[in-house]
């Protein structure tokens, strides 16, 4: 680790030689760095950057120049899987911790314009997440108390509602078994607020145990119910269970009217795209968008072409490209009249995940050596453009030889979005400010870390 340290904060040094810095004593910072909350300065930007496994939270005034550091600077917190800013009030953080129980805590900017640890929160494990209301909500699917005579559980979503004023956290289960009406349980991918409802990209997960035999007459196939257990880690899969999806080609969107996930929902359903999320093992990215209007904009990567038989389990294998759809605001069906193949535009590539910006503007991540669900070779950004149905590669980004990652949740402000970018060329991380007019990005503010997970606003407590 130490090793790990004296590299880092080398090539810093080495930064100071330059243009970049002006002093490298422990007590300076950057030229032209924000100072932090919790030093002189106040800033309403908060930036997660990483040095050595350590996260940190920074502050700075701008995100269209300058820098900011962690050396000796900022709010060193623990690390977190997803970080969730809500109504800029609050800063998440959310802890996946695998198959085990979630943990996190949230944080304010306080009246002195200073950051700090305000609540924190353990909850169930999370494959999505979102905020609904005053809560930041977050689900995965799992056993629930109810079981058949057979001693097969019944499956479940797993909701958090993690309340953002007094940090309180409830948990409630719903029964999700035969949710569409096919047999199979599903899980959630992503949670939208818009025209005064809650949409969320509900994904059919196959038929566990206690379905194959509560529901068998909607077994499509006898082969493909699973004769003994195989897979492993987030694939894993029971005898008498059917492990995938019998409806790759099919997207489904919950809209939800109530406050909590109760209520009976308007499922509305198309066959001309896949399930709408992006995927990386057991984690779903949201992939559902409202545009500026309240029509919803649904993206399928279409990672039903992945699934693949063997010799011991028969699956069904989807066949549609990455695409979207959109439902209308304040309608309950999708368009009929709107469909893209994104994989027709642009380069062509197939699509991992997205962010709206602003408008009918969205940013899409897209694979560069074709579909697969380890979140490689992603190092494309291009902006699609719903109305017009058009989508333009993002230009002025560093190149595909030296571009290493992105950061998880870029963030959208006065119809521009700032992508976190980092590089192995020995550049610090810095902010991408991307145009979706003209799809361009240029470099704004740079962060002296190793890596950085997001960017977002709060505004000081009273």
């Amino acid at each position: 680790m130490m090793n790990r340290k004296f590299l880092f904060w080398s090539v810093v040094m080495a930064c100071c030689a330059g243009s970049v810095l002006t002093s490298c004593s422990d007590d300076t910072v950057p030229e032209n760095s924000t100072p932090d909350a919790l030093g002189t300065g106040a800033g309403t930007y908060v930036v997660a950057a990483t040095v050595d496994g350590v996260n940190y939270l920074l502050t700075a005034e701008s995100l269209d120049e300058g820098s900011v550091t962690v050396k000796n600077n900022g709010l060193e917190t623990e690390t977190g899987t997803y970080w969730v800013f809500h109504n800029n009030d609050y800063l998440f953080r959310l802890v996946y911790n695998k198959g085990g129980d979630g943990t996190g805590s949230s944080y304010i900017l306080n009246s002195n314009n200073k950051l700090e640890e305000h609540l924190s929160y353990a909850f169930k494990r999370i494959t999505t997440y979102g905020t609904w209301g005053d809560n930041v909500i977050t689900a995965s699917t799992g056993d629930t108390d109810r079981t058949d005579a057979g001693g097969y559980a019944e499956q479940g979503i797993l909701v958090n509602y993690l309340n953002s004023l007094d940090g309180t956290t409830s948990t409630k289960t719903y029964p999700c078994e035969n949710y569409l009406g096919n047999g199979e349980y599903v899980t959630f991918s992503g949670f939208v607020q818009a025209n005064g409802k809650l949409y969320t990209s509900v994904i059919p997960m196959g038929m566990s145990q206690y379905g194959v035999k509560a529901f068998p007459d909607k077994v499509t196939d006898p082969q493909l119910v699973a004769t003994v257990a195989g897979g492993s880690g987030s694939g894993a899969y029971k005898e008498g269970s059917i492990p995938s999806t019998q409806y790759p080609d099919h997207a489904y969107v919950a809209i939800y009217s109530g406050n909590d996930f109760s209520s009976t929902p308007t499922i509305v359903a198309t066959d001309k795209i896949g399930f709408a999320s992006g995927r990386m093992r057991s984690q779903y990215y949201q992939t559902i968008w409202a545009a500026d209007n309240g029509d919803l904009y649904v993206f399928s990567p279409g990672y039903g072409r992945l699934t693949t038989s063997s010799d011991d389990l028969k699956r069904v294998q989807g066949t549609l490209p990455s695409g979207v759809m959109r439902i209308k605001a304040g309608e309950t069906s999708f368009d009929d009249t709107y469909y893209v193949n994104l994989e027709e535009l642009g380069n062509k590539h197939p699509m991992y995940k997205c962010w709206h910006i602003t408008e009918d503007y969205f940013l899409l991540q897209m694979y560069t050596r074709g579909l697969q669900s380890k979140g490689e070779y992603t190092t494309e950004l291009a902006v699609f453009k719903g109305e017009d149905r058009t989508l333009k590669p993002v230009t002025g980004l560093p190149s595909e030889d030296v571009l290493s990652a992105y950061g998880n949740i870029p963030y959208n402000e006065n119809g521009y979005i700032y992508m976190p970018v980092s590089t192995t060329d020995g550049s610090t991380p810095a902010l991408y400010k991307i145009d979706p007019r003209t799809a361009t990005a240029t470099k704004g503010l740079t962060i002296i870390a190793e890596s950085v997970s997001t960017v977002g606003k709060l505004t000081s407590q009273k």
